[in-house]
C-alpha cells in the first residue's frame, strides 16, 4: 500500500491480488463442499468450476469495481482534505488580517488593471472585426508620388471596378451631411454615400429592413438607411421607423433599413443613401476624398490583388496624366481598422504584465517572511507524517486561497475599470463601443487569478516545505527555506521589471511635453469656434457675404466677445474644408500638370489673423476694402514664401490659382507666420489666403475671441444663429483648446494609463523592499546587537540596513535598464523627438528608485538602531 493524503490506498496489484485471493477461498470452500459429499478432488474441483462460471471474468469485473471504488474514496478524500486546506488558508488570512488585507489589495489591484486592459485589447487583438469573413475585405487608396496614402477620386475608382479582376464586390463611400428637419430642432446628420457594392464588400446586411436595389443605385433615389445608435437615439428603436420619410436638405426620404450596430468604417455616421456620380466625378481624378473597399475573390490573396493593382496604376499613369507617379494600396481592413491602436495596446498590455509580475514577485516575498513564523507548524505537520507534496499541496491551496479574493477584489476593480476606460479612451480608438465586462474577460481574470497563484505560491511551497522538524522542535529557528540571496534576487525583479515601466512613462511624458512646446503658430485660450454651411439659404455668392459679415457683427455683439472673425479651414478642426489646387506665379516658367506647384488655398474674413493670434510678418492683412470688384489680393505664409520665393521679397507679387472655381491672378499683399494644420507634429504646408469678400463660400467656421468662457460663448452664438435663421443647423461647434487638445487625447489616454501603472508599481517596490530588509534586520537581530555591544554607532547600524536596500537595487537597475534598452525600441514610433535611450529619463528614473528603495529601508533602519543589543542577546 501507499499513502494517499490521509489515508492508505491499495495499488492495483494489491487489488488484484486480494480479489483472486478471496475468489480462491471461495472456490476451496466449494471445493470441499462437494469432497464430502463423496467426490474426488479431481471431480469437485471441476464442478466448483463449473458452477463458478467465468472465473477469469469475475476477477477481473471485481477488481474493475475495487478500483473505481478506490478512485472515489481518493477524490472524496482529495476534496475533503483541499476543503480543510482552504478552511485553514481561510483561518490564517483570518488570524493575520492586515497582512490579508495588504496581499489581497496589491493581488487585486494588478489583476483588475490587467483585466481591464484585457477587455480592451481582446477587440483590438483578438476578435475579428464583425463581418462576414472580415479577413478578405481590404481597402483601396491612392499612393501619391511624394508618398503617404489618400482617399480615392471617382474617376480612378471607376476604372479600378471595371479593370480589377482580384475582387468579387467594390464599393466606394463619400462623406456627406445634410439637414434634417421637422424633427424638432433642426440637426445635421452626418451621412455617407454609398455605391453599389459597398455593402457586399463589407458583408453588411441591415438588421432591420432592406439594402438599397440596384435600381436606387442608378436612380438616386431618396431612400435611406440608419445606423442602428441613429436608430436607438433618434427614433427610439421603433420598428415603425420602416418607411417613415423625414426631411433631408428639404426634400423627403424614406427610410428603408437599420444596420448592425457593428458597421463601423470607414465611421459610425448616422445615415447611408445611394450614391450616382455625376457627369464631371467620372473625369475627376484629382480629388481623393473618398473611401474604396473590396472583398478579395475566392482563393486571392492580398499579396495577389496588390501585384494586380500594381500592374493597373502603371497603366493608368501612362493613359491619364495626372495618375503619373501615383500608385494603388491594397491594405486588409483589420489593419486599416485597428492597425494604429495595437501598438498601443500591446504596451498596456505589457505594462499591466509587468505590474502583476510586480504584485506576484511581493507576495512572494511576503509569503516567505510570514513562512518564517510557520516553521514550527509546519515541522510538527511534517514530524506527524505530512509528506513533502501533501505540505506544498496544503500550501498552495493557502496560496490559491488568497489568490481568489484578489481575483474577487480584481473583478470589482475591472468592471469599474472598464467604464474608467471607456469614458478616458479617444473617441477614435477603434471598437470602444464594443467593450464591455463579459464572459471572455471573466475567463481571463479567472485564468490571471490560477496563474498568480501558482507564480507567487508555489517557490515558497516548494522551498518551505523542507523544514527540518527535528530542528524546529528542538528549538532552532525555522530560516527560511529560501535563503537571503534568493530573497533579494525575487525584490531586484520587481524593480527591475517596475525600472521598465517609469522608463516607459518617462519617454512618453517627455514625448509629450516636448510635442506640447511646439509653436502651433496661433493662439487657442478663450476662442469660441462654429461651423456653419450656409450654401443651402444663401444661393449666391453675395448673399453668403453678406450672410458671413451679417454673422460676425452678431457675434461681436455677444456679451464678453471682443472679436469675431471666419475661415473655410480652421487649423486643427475636425471637419476642416482642405482645398488644394493650382498654383501659378506671374512671370515664372509654367510647370507640368503632374508635377506643378499646388497649395493649400484657404478662404479668411480680415480680422481672422488677429482673432487667431497669427503673426503679420511683412505688408498687410486684409481690410473691409478687399472686396468684389476691387483688385484680387491674397495673403500667403511664410512656408510658401520661403519655398516660391526664396531670395526675394514676394509683396507685390502677382500668382493665380483657383478655389473651387477657375484659375484668379491675384496680387500678394502681406506674408503670415505660418500654422501646424492639424496636430502639434504636423508640418506647415504652403498656404495661401484669400479674402471672403472676393470669393463668398458658405463653407465657413466662425471665430470668437473673448473674455467670458468659450463654452458660455459658445451656447450664445449658437442661440444667435438660430434668433437670426432658425432653420440653419450648426455643423460643429467647440473650444479652440478642444479642437487643440483632441489630438493629443490617445497620447495622453497613454501617458496616463501608463503613468498610473508607474506610481501602482513603485508604491509595490517599495512595499517589497521594506519586506525584505525588514525581514534581513529580523534575522540579524543577534548581530546587529553584537556589533552595537562592540561600539557600532546609531550611524553604523544605520548605513548597514540601507546598504542592504542598495545590494536589492542595483542589480534591479542594471536588469532593469537592459529590459527597457531592449523593450523601448518597440515602442519608438510613439514617441516625438526622443530617443528609447534618452539618458535623462534613464538617470532620473534610476535615481526614483534607488530613493525609493531607500525610504523603504528607512524603517527597518531606523527599528534595527533602537534594538536593544542586552535583549537581542538575550532572545537568541
Amino acid at each position: 500500500m501507499r499513502r494517499a493524503g490521509g489515508f492508505w490506498r491499495r495499488t492495483s496489484q494489491q487489488v488484484s491480488a486480494e480479489v483472486e485471493a478471496e475468489i480462491c477461498f471461495h472456490l476451496e470452500a466449494r471445493v470441499a463442499a462437494l469432497e464430502r459429499e463423496g467426490r474426488t478432488r479431481a471431480e469437485a474441483h471441476a464442478e466448483a468450476l463449473r458452477r463458478f462460471g467465468d472465473v477469469g471474468g469475475t476477477i477481473a469485473s471485481c477488481v474493475e469495481t475495487d478500483l473505481r471504488r478506490e478512485r472515489r474514496m481518493e477524490r472524496r478524500e482529495l476534496v475533503r482534505e483541499v476543503m480543510q486546506d482552504a478552511l485553514l488558508g481561510a483561518r490564517q488570512l483570518a488570524a493575520r488580517p492586515g497582512f490579508a488585507a495588504l496581499c489581497v489589495l496589491t493581488l487585486g489591484a494588478a489583476i483588475g488593471a490587467a483585466a481591464s486592459i484585457w477587455a480592451v485589447a481582446d477587440h483590438v487583438l483578438v476578435r475579428p472585426l464583425p463581418y462576414d469573413e472580415p479577413e478578405r475585405v481590404v481597402t483601396l487608396w491612392e499612393v501619391p508620388q511624394e508618398g503617404g496614402r489618400a482617399e480615392v477620386s471617382p474617376a480612378n475608382f471607376v476604372d479600378w471596378r471595371e479593370r480589377s479582376r482580384s475582387f468579387s464586390a467594390m464599393g466606394l463611400a463619400e462623406p456627406f451631411s445634410m439637414d434634417l428637419t421637422g424633427e424638432g430642432a433642426p440637426a445635421v446628420m452626418r451621412s455617407w454615400r454609398v455605391t453599389a457594392g459597398f455593402f457586399a464588400a463589407l458583408g453588411v446586411t441591415p438588421v432591420l429592413g432592406r439594402s438599397f436595389t440596384d435600381a436606387e443605385y442608378t436612380t438616386g433615389a431618396r431612400v435611406a438607411l440608419v445606423s442602428h445608435a441613429a436608430w436607438q437615439q433618434r427614433f427610439g428603436g421603433d420598428a415603425a421607423v420602416l418607411g417613415r420619410v423625414i426631411t433631408l436638405d428639404g426634400a423627403g426620404f424614406e427610410i428603408v433599413g437599420v444596420l448592425p450596430p457593428s458597421l463601423e468604417y470607414p465611421a459610425p455616421e448616422e445615415l447611408w443613401t445611394p450614391k450616382v456620380f455625376r457627369p464631371e466625378e467620372l473625369t475627376d481624378r484629382r480629388s481623393t476624398y473618398m473611401h474604396a473597399v473590396a472583398r478579395l475573390a475566392p482563393g486571392v490573396t492580398v499579396t495577389d490583388a496588390q501585384a494586380e493593382m500594381d500592374v493597373l496604376a502603371a497603366r493608368m499613369a501612362e493613359e491619364q496624366v495626372a495618375n503619373r507617379g501615383r500608385g494603388i494600396a491594397v491594405v486588409p481592413l483589420d489593419t486599416e481598422v485597428l492597425g494604429s491602436a495595437r501598438p498601443i495596446m500591446l504596451v498596456l498590455l505589457l505594462a499591466t504584465g509587468l505590474l502583476l509580475l510586480i504584485a506576484c514577485a511581493n507576495l512572494m516575498n511576503l509569503l516567505i517572511s510570514r513562512g518564517m513564523d510557520r516553521g514550527s507548524e509546519l515541522a510538527v505537520r511534517s514530524a506527524l507524517g505530512a509528506g513533502r507534496w501533501r505540505l506544498v499541496r496544503q500550501l498552495m491551496t493557502e496560496s490559491l486561497v488568497l489568490s481568489v479574493c484578489g481575483g474577487v477584489v480584481g473583478i470589482a476593480l475591472a468592471y469599474g475599470g472598464i467604464r474608467a476606460l471607456i469614458a478616458l479612451a479617444p473617441a477614435d480608438l477603434p471598437r470602444l463601443t464594443a467593450v464591455a465586462f463579459d464572459s471572455r474577460v471573466l475567463a481571463f481574470l479567472i485564468t490571471l487569478t490560477v496563474i498568480s497563484a501558482a507564480l507567487f505560491g508555489g517557490l515558497p511551497a516548494l522551498r518551505l516545505s523542507r523544514s527540518d522538524p527535528m530542528s524546529a522542535l528542538r528549538g532552532g529557528r525555522a530560516r527560511g527555506p529560501l535563503d537571503e540571496r534568493l530573497r533579494r534576487a525575487i525584490a531586484s525583479a520587481a524593480i527591475a521589471f517596475c525600472f521598465v515601466l517609469l522608463i516607459a512613462a518617462g519617454l512618453l511624458t517627455r514625448s509629450l511635453l516636448s510635442l506640447i512646446d511646439n509653436d502651433l503658430g496661433f493662439e487657442t485660450s478663450g476662442r469660441a469656434t462654429v461651423q456653419l454651411f450656409l450654401w443651402d439659404n444663401n444661393p449666391s455668392a453675395e448673399q453668403r457675404v453678406l450672410r458671413v459679415s451679417e454673422l460676425i457683427e452678431r457675434f461681436e455683439a455677444i456679451a464678453g466677445a471682443e472679436r469675431a472673425a471666419a475661415v473655410s479651414s480652421l487649423p486643427f478642426h475636425p471637419h476642416a474644408i482642405n482645398s488644394m489646387g493650382g498654383f501659378l506665379i506671374e512671370g515664372a516658367p509654367p510647370e507640368p500638370e503632374e508635377t506643378g506647384r499646388r497649395v493649400f488655398t484657404t478662404v479668411v474674413t480680415p480680422d481672422y489673423f488677429d482673432v487667431m493670434g497669427i503673426r503679420l510678418l511683412a505688408g498687410r492683412t486684409f481690410t473691409d476694402a478687399d472686396r468684389d470688384g476691387t483688385t484680387p489680393v491674397v495673403i500667403i505664409n511664410d512656408r510658401l514664401a520661403q519655398t516660391y520665393f526664396p531670395n526675394e521679397s514676394p509683396i507685390g507679387r502677382r500668382v493665380s490659382g483657383g478655389v473651387m472655381a477657375g484659375p484668379v491672378t491675384r496680387e500678394i499683399v502681406g506674408v503670415v507666420a505660418a500654422v501646424r494644420p492639424s496636430s502639434f507634429d504636423s508640418e506647415p504646408a504652403p498656404e495661401l489666403f484669400v479674402p471672403h469678400a472676393q470669393h463668398g463660400t458658405g463653407s465657413m467656421t466662425f471665430v470668437v475671441k473673448g473674455s467670458r468662457s468659450p463654452n458660455a460663448l459658445i451656447a450664445d452664438m449658437r442661440r444667435t444663429v438660430w434668433s437670426t435663421d432658425p432653420a440653419q443647423t450648426i455643423y460643429h461647434d467647440a473650444t479652440m483648446s478642444q479642437l487643440v487638445g483632441r489630438t493629443l487625447a490617445q497620447r495622453r489616454f497613454q501617458l496616463t494609463l501608463i503613468a498610473a501603472f508607474g506610481v501602482m508599481a513603485l508604491s509595490l517596490v517599495v512595499l517589497g523592499v521594506y519586506a525584505v530588509v525588514s525581514l534581513w534586520a529580523r534575522e540579524r537581530r543577534r548581530e546587529l546587537g553584537v556589533r552595537v555591544a562592540l561600539g557600532a554607532g546609531a550611524a553604523d547600524i544605520f548605513r548597514l540596513v540601507l546598504a542592504q536596500a542598495l545590494r536589492i537595487a542595483a542589480p534591479g537597475l542594471l536588469l532593469g535598464a537592459l529590459a527597457a534598452l531592449a523593450l523601448s525600441r518597440g515602442f519608438a514610433h510613439l514617441l516625438y523627438e526622443i530617443r528609447p535611450a534618452d539618458r535623462l529619463t534613464f538617470t532620473l528614473a534610476a535615481l526614483l528608485l534607488l530613493v525609493a528603495a531607500a525610504l523603504a529601508a528607512c524603517l527597518p533602519a531606523r527599528r534595527a538602531v533602537r534594538t536593544d543589543p542586552a535583549h537581542s542577546l538575550r532572545s537568541d
